[in-house]
């Protein structure tokens, strides 16, 4: 076909330069405790200033508990952009990985790909400003270079509901999903969790799908301390019709670290993982049939109340993630000559089979009291630098491009959110000079407006 002649063309120069896998490489932008360091410090004293003139005047119970859209925040803390223009940073990595997972005919391998695309995007979306909540009926389409395109709509107000479409030029993968974003203060904990509850989706040209499920994330030093981003928890791929899983768990307790060596103090952006395959009878009882809610728009996940519900949603909880992560590992390690080693995919070039040719040779590990779920590979590594499977770096912040979407220009709809005229205010404020006079009035605006 010459759809697949022209991406394998365009393959080629996605090649990269190999790294020991020992070279254990976090990115200088990673706070020593942990997650992206906040480095713009006049954006976060203007937001520390705020909450605590808002705690003077109507206490912590104004913030405690409350979900952040349900909060009114001064426009200090904003950044001149809709939540849809934010969400499609978590995809930087799309034209890179997912390209290679629609070529990759071993399922093994497109799995594998796939985590790749999730974990080396969780950094591009830490920021410390907020943007500003959607509209219902607002949109957002960008493209990347490669002619994909990338479409965003707000479906639902209450609760607040985005759907996304991503399709690849030539068909040769689709990116869909929803997300209902859901986050909440913790006055106690100095920080701010949130998530967006929801599927992403990923089919690919040959019938292939895979879900991903994502973690959660944490703004922490509201009030004191280091402004950071982590991303914490756990969080699954699926491909359910070839029966394999991938958990991966993030911050892992320090008993957990112990048995990669005794190291017991690595940042919270670290994390270790597994792909495996699970007992059938259990996987396949796991109901995906609601997924497909995302490409249906007849089908509102708000009117779907077991899309909404977090254990149905989720599938699992994190601590059952985390906890198969700690137990497979464990057991992995115990019998390292059954764990499958791919030929390598940034080492000249890895053929489709090569996986499953070298898990051939010895019966992956198989996880005591579970059935017949089989591990067939460990990962180990830090969003802000490296993702190793076994003996081979699939993914290294140093060398493997990141594209950020460009907005469309051109037949922009009424809705794109950047014809907002509040987003556009905001813009030109922090576009003016830093004359005295501008430094007035833009003070008079942090001090007056409220959105």
């Amino acid at each position: 076909m010459e759809s697949e002649k022209t991406a394998i063309m365009s393959l080629r120069s996605f090649d990269t330069r190999s790294f020991d896998n020992s070279d254990d490489f976090r990115h200088s932008m990673g706070s020593s405790g942990g997650g992206v360091a906040i480095t713009d410090g006049d954006m976060a004293e203007r937001q520390k200033s705020f909450i605590a003139r808002t705690l003077r005047t109507v206490g912590s119970k104004f913030f405690e508990g409350k979900p952040l859209t349900e909060l009114s925040l001064h426009v200090s803390v904003f950044q001149p952009r809709s939540f849809l223009e934010k969400l499609v940073d978590d995809w930087d990595y799309g034209p890179y990985y997912l390209t290679r997972a629609a070529m990759e005919k071993n399922p093994l391998q497109r799995v594998k790909l796939v985590a790749a695309f999730v974990i080396a995007g969780l950094h591009g979306s830490a920021s410390l400003s907020k943007p500003f909540n959607p509209i219902l009926g607002e949109t957002y389409s960008a493209k990347w270079k490669d002619g994909t395109s990338v479409y965003l709509e707000q479906t639902n107000h209450h609760p607040p509901v985005t759907h996304w479409l991503v399709r690849h030029p030539e068909d040769l993968y689709t990116f869909m999903g929803f997300g209902m974003f859901s986050g909440k203060v913790n006055m106690l904990e100095n920080c701010v969790r949130t998530r967006r509850n929801g599927v992403n989706i990923v089919d690919f040209q040959d019938g292939g799908r895979v879900v991903i499920l994502m973690p959660y994330m944490a703004l922490r030093g509201l009030l004191f301390g280091e402004r950071r981003v982590e991303f914490l928890g756990g969080f699954s791929i699926y491909d359910q019709k070839n029966d394999l899983v991938a958990d991966f768990a993030l911050n892992v307790d320090p008993k957990f670290l112990g048995i990669f060596g005794g190291a017991n103090s690595k940042p919270t952006d670290y994390f270790r993982g597994v792909v495996y395959k699970p007992s059938s009878a259990k996987f396949q009882k796991m109901d995906f049939s609601g997924l497909t809610a995302a490409t249906d728009q007849k089908a509102s996940p708000y009117m779907n109340s077991s899309l909404l519900d977090t254990k149905g949603l989720e599938l699992r909880t994190d601590s059952d993630i985390v906890s198969t992560v700690k137990a497979f590992t464990k057991e992995a390690e115990k019998k390292p000559s059954g764990l499958s080693r791919p030929s390598g995919l940034f080492r000249g070039g890895s053929k489709s089979g090569s996986v499953s040719k070298g898990a051939s040779k010895a019966a992956p590990a198989k996880l005591k009291g579970t059935d017949d779920s089989r591990v067939l590979c460990v990962a180990q590594g830090t969003y802000l630098g490296y993702l190793d499977f076994d003996q081979e770096r699939y993914w290294d912040i140093r060398d493997c491009p990141a594209e950020r979407a460009q907005p469309e220009t051109h037949d922009l709809l009424p809705t794109d959110a950047r014809m907002r005229r509040d987003v556009q205010a905001l813009q030109a404020v922090l576009d003016c000079s830093d004359t005295p006079e501008y430094k007035e009035e833009r003070e008079k605006l942090f001090d007056k407006a409220q959105v």
